[in-house]
């Protein structure tokens, strides 16, 4: 009998809050990782789109990391930018390129809108009961 290697064991390993924000801050830079968000509405999410373990995330993520990346240096206008920098959280802003990123749960959603399309992502989210969770 042959024995499993470590990778096959962890890419076969059922996706969890923790596991997300691991695969996507292996194949991101740290800077993404601020703020406090609640990955569990991503695990549904993703298993919505057929992804419920490791490995088909990490495969994503890896096939759009180029084009997120792009993405991010797109220069906004100066009102823009400062708004976002008082608004929202100021650690995913830089004010002096113009320039903003994605936390983990963007990351997430844009390499599933790059995969699935815009209007497949946003149906997921809008049939979604209103009771659920990270719904006002």
């Amino acid at each position: 009998m042959t024995r499993q290697r470590a990778r096959a064991i962890v890419d076969a390993s059922p996706l969890t809050p923790a596991g997300i924000r691991r695969v996507v801050l292996s194949v991101f830079p740290r800077r993404h990782d601020y703020g406090d968000f609640d990955l569990a509405d991503l695990v549904t999410e993703l298993a919505e789109f057929g992804i419920a373990t490791v490995k088909p995330l990490r495969l994503l993520m890896k096939k759009h990391r180029r084009q997120i990346l792009i993405d991010e240096r797109v220069k906004m206008p100066r009102a823009e930018t400062l708004y976002l920098a008082s608004e929202y959280n100021p650690a995913g802003v830089d004010v002096h390129s113009n320039t903003s990123w994605y936390a983990v749960p963007g990351l997430v959603r844009q390499a599933m809108e790059k995969e699935f399309g815009w209007d497949a992502v946003i149906g997921i989210q809008e049939v979604r009961p209103q009771g659920h969770a990270g719904q006002p």
